[in-house]
Protein backbone atom coordinates (compact mmCIF):
# COMPACT_ATOMS: atom_id res chain seq x y z
CA UNK A 1 0.00 0.00 0.00
CA UNK A 2 1.15 3.28 -0.97
CA UNK A 3 2.02 5.93 1.65
CA UNK A 4 -0.94 8.54 0.43
CA UNK A 5 -3.66 5.04 0.81
CA UNK A 6 -2.28 4.34 3.99
CA UNK A 7 -2.60 7.94 5.27
CA UNK A 8 -6.02 8.48 3.38
CA UNK A 9 -6.96 5.15 5.97
CA UNK A 10 -5.42 6.29 8.95
CA UNK A 11 -7.64 9.45 8.57
CA UNK A 12 -10.96 7.59 7.78
CA UNK A 13 -9.82 5.21 11.12
CA UNK A 14 -8.96 8.16 13.16
CA UNK A 15 -12.44 9.67 12.17
CA UNK A 16 -14.47 6.78 12.88
CA UNK A 17 -13.10 5.27 15.86
CA UNK A 18 -11.70 6.45 18.94
CA UNK A 19 -8.24 5.66 19.14
CA UNK A 20 -6.19 7.08 22.02
CA UNK A 21 -2.78 5.19 20.94
CA UNK A 22 0.12 4.92 17.99
CA UNK A 23 -0.08 0.86 19.56
CA UNK A 24 -3.93 0.79 19.01
CA UNK A 25 -3.69 2.25 15.35
CA UNK A 26 -1.25 -0.23 14.86
CA UNK A 27 -3.10 -3.15 15.78
CA UNK A 28 -6.27 -1.57 13.55
CA UNK A 29 -4.21 -1.48 10.51
CA UNK A 30 -2.72 -4.98 10.62
CA UNK A 31 -6.19 -6.08 11.32
CA UNK A 32 -7.09 -4.57 8.08
CA UNK A 33 -4.31 -6.07 6.47
CA UNK A 34 -1.75 -2.98 6.30
CA UNK A 35 1.66 -4.07 7.72
CA UNK A 36 2.98 -1.52 9.51
CA UNK A 37 5.58 -0.68 12.13
CA UNK A 38 5.40 1.59 15.26
CA UNK A 39 8.17 4.07 13.17
CA UNK A 40 5.82 3.93 10.26
CA UNK A 41 2.57 5.04 12.16
CA UNK A 42 4.68 7.73 14.44
CA UNK A 43 5.73 9.29 11.04
CA UNK A 44 1.82 9.20 9.61
CA UNK A 45 0.34 10.49 13.17
CA UNK A 46 3.28 13.81 12.31
CA UNK A 47 2.88 14.09 8.72
CA UNK A 48 -1.12 14.06 9.32
CA UNK A 49 -0.90 16.96 12.20
CA UNK A 50 -2.95 14.83 13.98
CA UNK A 51 -3.60 16.15 17.61
CA UNK A 52 -3.99 14.24 20.84
CA UNK A 53 -6.96 15.74 22.77
CA UNK A 54 -9.12 15.03 25.64
CA UNK A 55 -12.54 13.75 24.00
CA UNK A 56 -16.31 14.53 25.53
CA UNK A 57 -15.84 11.53 27.78
CA UNK A 58 -12.78 13.11 28.92
CA UNK A 59 -10.37 10.28 27.53
CA UNK A 60 -6.95 10.63 25.50
CA UNK A 61 -8.22 10.51 21.27
CA UNK A 62 -6.55 11.31 18.22
CA UNK A 63 -8.03 14.22 16.36
CA UNK A 64 -8.16 15.46 12.61
CA UNK A 65 -6.65 18.82 12.43
CA UNK A 66 -8.97 21.54 11.80
CA UNK A 67 -9.33 22.29 7.93
CA UNK A 68 -7.11 24.56 6.34
CA UNK A 69 -8.37 28.33 6.30
CA UNK A 70 -7.07 29.08 3.44
CA UNK A 71 -8.94 26.73 1.52
CA UNK A 72 -11.85 27.40 3.39
CA UNK A 73 -11.75 31.19 2.34
CA UNK A 74 -11.14 30.54 -1.12
CA UNK A 75 -14.39 28.00 -1.02
CA UNK A 76 -16.50 30.94 1.02
CA UNK A 77 -15.09 33.51 -1.82
CA UNK A 78 -16.20 30.98 -5.09
CA UNK A 79 -19.63 30.42 -3.50
CA UNK A 80 -20.08 33.92 -2.60
CA UNK A 81 -20.11 34.37 -6.44
CA UNK A 82 -20.82 31.48 -7.89
CA UNK A 83 -23.56 29.64 -5.80
CA UNK A 84 -26.99 29.82 -7.47
CA UNK A 85 -29.49 27.10 -5.67
CA UNK A 86 -28.52 23.94 -2.80
CA UNK A 87 -31.39 20.96 -2.34
CA UNK A 88 -31.05 18.43 0.09
CA UNK A 89 -32.76 14.77 0.30
CA UNK A 90 -31.28 12.42 3.36
CA UNK A 91 -27.55 12.28 2.71
CA UNK A 92 -27.43 13.87 -0.35
CA UNK A 93 -26.73 17.71 -1.27
CA UNK A 94 -26.97 18.73 -4.64
CA UNK A 95 -25.42 22.60 -5.47
CA UNK A 96 -26.16 24.88 -8.96
CA UNK A 97 -23.59 26.68 -9.39
CA UNK A 98 -22.70 29.24 -12.27
CA UNK A 99 -21.04 27.65 -15.19
CA UNK A 100 -17.57 26.80 -15.07
CA UNK A 101 -16.63 26.61 -11.86
CA UNK A 102 -18.51 23.17 -10.91
CA UNK A 103 -14.76 20.90 -11.01
CA UNK A 104 -13.03 23.60 -8.66
CA UNK A 105 -15.59 24.10 -5.85
CA UNK A 106 -15.92 20.15 -5.77
CA UNK A 107 -12.20 19.95 -5.20
CA UNK A 108 -12.59 22.20 -2.28
CA UNK A 109 -15.95 20.89 -0.50
CA UNK A 110 -13.67 17.35 -0.91
CA UNK A 111 -10.50 19.21 1.44
CA UNK A 112 -12.36 21.28 3.43
CA UNK A 113 -15.25 18.94 4.51
CA UNK A 114 -13.39 15.89 3.57
CA UNK A 115 -13.91 13.76 6.87
CA UNK A 116 -17.99 13.98 6.19
CA UNK A 117 -18.49 13.34 2.74
CA UNK A 118 -18.60 9.55 1.22
CA UNK A 119 -17.75 11.31 -2.20
CA UNK A 120 -18.54 14.39 -4.38
CA UNK A 121 -19.52 14.49 -8.13
CA UNK A 122 -19.21 17.48 -10.13
CA UNK A 123 -19.19 18.68 -13.67
CA UNK A 124 -19.42 22.33 -14.78
CA UNK A 125 -22.40 23.70 -13.05
CA UNK A 126 -23.35 21.08 -10.60
CA UNK A 127 -22.15 19.28 -7.92
CA UNK A 128 -23.76 16.53 -5.94
CA UNK A 129 -22.42 15.63 -2.79
CA UNK A 130 -22.84 12.87 -1.01
CA UNK A 131 -21.98 12.90 2.93
CA UNK A 132 -21.95 9.76 5.52
CA UNK A 133 -25.17 10.28 7.39
CA UNK A 134 -28.12 12.76 7.20
CA UNK A 135 -26.46 15.33 9.88
CA UNK A 136 -23.46 16.10 8.04
CA UNK A 137 -25.98 17.16 4.93
CA UNK A 138 -27.70 19.24 6.96
CA UNK A 139 -24.65 20.38 8.63
CA UNK A 140 -23.08 21.42 4.92
CA UNK A 141 -25.90 22.81 3.46
CA UNK A 142 -25.94 25.17 6.66
CA UNK A 143 -22.63 25.92 6.07
CA UNK A 144 -23.12 26.29 2.08
CA UNK A 145 -25.83 28.99 2.82
CA UNK A 146 -23.74 30.63 5.47
CA UNK A 147 -21.34 31.62 2.77
CA UNK A 148 -23.41 32.73 0.12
Amino acid sequence: MRKSERQKLIKKIIFEENVGKQEELVIILKERGIPVTQATVSRDIKELNLIKQVDENGVFKYFLPKNDTAEKRRLEKMMGTSFISIDTMDNLVNLQLEPGVGVIIGKLVEFVYEESLFTVVSNDDKLLIITRTHEQARMLEREILSMT
